[in-house]
């Protein structure tokens, strides 16, 4: 016995330990979250302000517009009168005026003569305000303005258009203080209060509290702000941002609440309200939480005392209390709640505590008038289920879904099983559904979007039928032209020219919907390749070139420091996406206009960049409503101005697809009439970390002459990390001034770094004029966005030691910058350098190669273009041929043999196994090149592992045929062949 109070005593003593732990715990996180709870009340008390102060700026807005609208119905009223008539204008205008809210009424014709509604004759040149009626034909209301009220107005103002033809404009005065409504700008019963004010210097344009003040920031002041109060308030609103401030007003802490109007303007709505008056409810809710969590505390101890005393309760009770636990352990950790319900005592037995969280009604309150939940759930009051349910007549199971909320409100679906657990007991089981309904209305949506596709795709095959016999007309036609005219060599060289126009117009259809095709199929892969981001560039740029000097538009390149000029990526698939982005600014943009290409870079973690290429342009710009589906495959805008613009409507799909596939994305902004710009950002592996020069920079000055500030900055901020002094000058005449400065004071720049194109004076003829007046040991590099080829030699006249193209890598300009300061290298891509770059001619006499098509015209292609090297050729008609060729003839019989894949009898791909194979290893080492229109990478691929050496893809860009054909052309000829003495080919049968 006195072992087990020894026992009893030690548990008793450790459960009260337990239980003070318990306590202190339970004291600990409720104070926590007590602050937790005031931190999110404070955030919801701000943003129920900024809420309320854009309910006032969509109502003021809704005034504006409501006004607009009335002056549009009376100048619709004024075209039915004779404009010609000064007293019926003079007494529309009078009745116009006594009708409305509007003080004055005034109308000015096309011929400049105008009268208001007092008989007054006035002139455009009379107005006060920004005219866009009468000028431009636009509807809008002007900025306000101390006009003929005395007070601060603004003139609302509408064209007014008779017969299709504009015969004046009808304008409309009203004082801003009648948009001042009390219960509009005075809100809180009084203690909140409202104003609209210019942004630029805080003007009042509404001042609802008759502050005796100018402008926002002096009344500030005056509520005795800190300076610092109204100098981040009035930042904040330079850059056009929205939110609260506290401030100090009537001498009491209150929130400033400041959104722009979304109008024409550049106006501001502000709203003050007492920081006790925004929080009330949220102090009331806080005192409330805490007499809560008191009495959770009083509850936890009164439970512990009661335990201590061991009033054990019955086993009833302890079961009852068991089934409860269990059954709201079940709900709590699901998406169900139960009700257990007697109908002869129309009790509720129990109820899941989570009809709060899913149903938003009370426990208590649903315990109380279950019919209530059941309302909440959207069930209509005479539902005979939940009638039969309630009233003790459901005699089997039944499931039933309601809707709760209209169209414009949020919807949601409930689901209720009502099931009898015996006679005088029910269960019902309440269930949200929303997913499975969103599921459904997503697979419908995608049931449409199928359908509209498909509907696309016919679009798309009725535009292609007639964009492919568009060239292809082109094409026999000029041809037709040219056997008609073939004694004219002029004649038959323009005819030539336009069916190799129209041929690449053809060929690039094709490509984009195989491109297209491929993408969808995901036959599509990525290679990992080092690609020169400059070069890219260059690359791209010289392809759209023509176009672009054809169209007289100008091409500029921004970018900022760039570190990294090499990165890890798809070099085909990189330069489809400039490609694409930039054919279609030139395609969109007009004559004469300006095109910019823009590359940044930003870190993302290490030996990882963001690439983002921008190309804006100031082209015709889209429509909001096609720049929600310019993304989607055969689509293209409706607009009369792009009809004679060739294309499928795929461009954009495709660059959408692989960026997609390269984890970057894409954006667009665009407006009708202005221009667009895409931002593509790639995220790219490094090729190498930067290793910037130890070059003998340091202390050097150097003189940078650009119009573009980013590009002086960035040059800037390139030099100084070499800890070299960079003087900036924007124009050529600027550059020319601070070099002879610094030569006069005997403080000569090291170097100088001169853009080419430059608005007032040009790079070049800066650089002569500086080369006439200072010794020519000062080195000038040329920096140039475009290629500057074009000028090479009249920059190196005038003086020039070296070129550098944007963008400017970190890299490249320090080498650059470090060869012409030394002068112990020259630069590269000299004149000279280019024309030893260029390669040999054309002339592969003695060469000998096997030529295996099937097509009799490819044949006659090759034939005519490969004589005419030099070359001695023979030919195959399949793969059996040339494979035969290569048995019987000598080893030495052919330098190189070219292998079309699609032949009769044996394919390219089982005559290069064979060859391959062969018992003489010199015949089986012959190189062999794939001559096929099979031009994706995977069949380049392929090619390869069959045991090919190279890939020319047709049609046959023939620079790269001349490229490969050099490459295996041997270095000393051997005698001809004799078999091929008298014949420049053969066909075999």
């Amino acid at each position: 016995m006195k072992v087990n109070r020894m026992k009893y005593k030690k548990q008793s003593v450790a459960f009260v330990l337990g239980m003070i732990l318990l306590l202190v715990g339970t004291g600990s996180l409720m104070v926590a979250a007590m602050g937790q709870i005031k931190e999110k009340m404070n955030i919801s008390a701000n943003t129920t302000l900024l809420n309320s102060t854009r309910m006032i700026s969509d109502s003021l807005l809704n005034n504006f517009s409501s006004d607009q609208q009335q002056l549009e119905t009376c100048a619709n009223l004024f075209s039915r009168i004779d404009t010609g008539q000064a007293p019926d204008i003079v007494r529309a205008l009078a009745e116009y005026t006594d009708a409305t809210a509007f003080f004055r009424f005034y109308f000015i014709g096309a011929d400049g003569q105008g009268w208001d509604s007092t008989g007054a004759g006035l002139s455009p040149r009379d107005l006060s305000f920004d005219e866009i009626a009468l000028s431009q034909g636009k509807t809008g209301y002007s900025d306000a303005y101390i006009g003929a009220s005395g007070r601060l107005q603004i003139t609302f103002q509408t064209p007014v258009w008779i017969d299709g033809e504009q015969a004046g404009a009808l304008y409309a005065d009203k004082t801003m203080a009648n948009y001042h409504s009390p219960s509009l700008f005075t809100f809180s019963g009084g203690a909140g209060s409202a104003y609209v004010v210019q942004a630029d210097d805080g003007a009042w344009i509404i001042d609802s509290s008759a502050s005796g003040t100018d402008d926002l920031y002096t009344f500030l002041e005056k509520q005795r702000n800190d300076p610092a109060v109204s100098s981040a308030l009035k930042n904040l609103i330079a850059e056009k941002r929205s939110g609260t401030i506290r401030i100090h007003y009537r001498q009491q802490d209150s929130f400033l609440c400041f959104i722009p109007l979304d109008c024409s303007h550049p106006w501001y709505l502000i709203s003050i309200l007492p920081q006790n008056i925004l929080q009330q409810e949220s102090a009331e809710i806080l005192q409330l939480i805490s007499f809560a969590l008191a009495g959770l505390l009083v509850a936890l101890v009164l439970i512990t005392v009661l335990l201590l005393s061991r009033q054990a309760s019955s086993s009833r009770e302890q079961e009852r209390k068991r089934r409860e636990q269990l059954f709201q352990i079940i709900s709590e950790n699901v998406d169900f709640a139960f009700l257990l319900y007697t109908p002869s005592k129309r009790k509720v037995e129990m109820l899941s505590e989570n009809v709060r969280v899913l149903f938003n009604i009370e426990p208590d309150d649903a315990v109380q008038h279950p019919e209530r939940l059941f309302l909440s759930c959207g069930m209509p009051e005479q539902d005979p289920a939940g009638h039969a349910f309630l009233n003790g007549q459901l005699n089997q199971r039944q499931r039933c879904e309601y809707q709760q909320g209209t169209a414009n409100e949020l919807q949601r679906w409930i689901e209720i099983y009502f099931i009898p657990v015996h006679a005088d007991q029910y269960l019902a089981v309440l269930h949200e559904t929303t997913p499975e309904h969103h599921m459904r209305q997503d697979l419908a949506d995608a049931l449409r979007q199928s359908q509209e596709n498909n509907q696309a795709r016919t679009v798309f095959f009725s535009s292609m039928s007639h964009d492919i016999r568009t060239p292809m007309n082109g094409i026999i036609g000029m041809t037709t032209i040219a056997q008609a005219h073939l004694n004219e060599p002029e004649k038959v060289a323009h005819c030539l020219d336009k069916i190799s126009l129209a041929s690449q117009h053809l060929l690039d259809l094709i490509n984009e919907v195989l491109d297209m095709s491929r993408i969808e199929s995901g036959k599509i892969s990525l290679k990992k390749e080092s690609v020169n981001l400059s070069q890219l560039i260059s690359d791209v740029l010289i392809l759209v070139k023509p176009d672009l000097t054809k169209k007289r538009q100008t091409l500029h390149i921004r970018s900022s420091a760039l570190d990294y000029d090499t990165v890890i990526g798809d070099i085909l698939h990189l330069q489809k996406i400039l490609l694409n982005l930039l054919s279609n600014a030139v395609k969109y943009t007009p004559p004469d206009q300006d095109i910019t290409i823009g590359l940044h870079e930003e870190p993302d973690g290490d030996d990882k960049i963001k690439v983002i290429f921008t190309v804006e342009d100031t082209g015709i710009g889209m429509t909001p409503e096609f720049l929600s589906r310019i993304f989607t495959p055969f689509e293209r805008a409706q607009d009369s101005r792009i009809s004679q613009i060739s294309g499928t409507g795929l461009g954009m799909a495709i660059t959408k697809n692989i960026v997609d596939m390269m984890s970057g994305t894409i954006q667009v902004e665009s407006q009708l009439g202005v221009g667009s710009k895409f931002t593509v950002t790639l995220p790219l592996s490094t090729a190498q970390t930067p290793q910037l020069q130890e070059a003998a920079l340091a202390g050097c000055r150097i003189l940078v002459v650009d119009d573009d500030q980013d590009t002086c900055e960035g040059l800037r901020a390139m030099l100084e990390v070499e800890k070299v002094q960079v003087t900036c000058a924007n124009t050529g005449q600027q550059g020319i001034d601070a070099a002879l400065l610094a030569h006069q004071e005997g403080k000569d720049y090291l170097g100088i770094i001169m853009d080419w194109r430059m608005d007032d004076l040009n790079g070049i003829e800066a650089a002569r004029r500086i080369r006439a007046q200072i010794s020519d040991e000062i080195p000038i590099i040329l920096l140039s966005a475009y290629n500057w080829e074009d000028v090479e030699q009249e920059a190196l006249d005038a003086g020039i030691d070296g070129f550098l193209t944007k963008p400017i890598f970190r890299n490249e300009l320090i080498e650059k910058l470090s060869r012409a300061l030394t002068r112990n290298h020259p630069d590269s891509e000299t004149a000279e350098e280019t024309q030893n770059n260029r390669g040999p001619a054309e002339d592969f006499s003695g060469m000998r190669v096997l030529l295996a098509e099937d097509n009799e015209l490819n044949r006659e292609i090759v034939i005519e273009l490969l004589n005419s090297c030099g070359i001695k050729l023979t030919c195959a008609q399949n793969g059996q041929q040339a494979l035969d060729l290569v048995r019987e003839q000598p080893a030495d019989a052919f330098d190189l043999i070219l292998m079309d894949i699609h032949m009769p009898e044996m394919n390219g791909y089982e005559a290069t196994e064979a060859i391959r194979n062969l018992a003489d290893p010199a015949k089986a080492a012959l190189p062999i090149i794939a001559m096929t229109a099979d031009a994706f990478e995977e069949d380049v691929q392929k090619c390869i592992a069959a045991g090919m050496n190279g890939h020319i893809a047709k049609p046959i860009e023939y620079s790269l045929l001349f490229e490969t054909l050099r490459r295996y052309q041997p270095d000393e000829q051997p005698s001809t062949n004799p078999r091929n003495e008298d014949k420049d080919h053969e066909y075999q049968s």
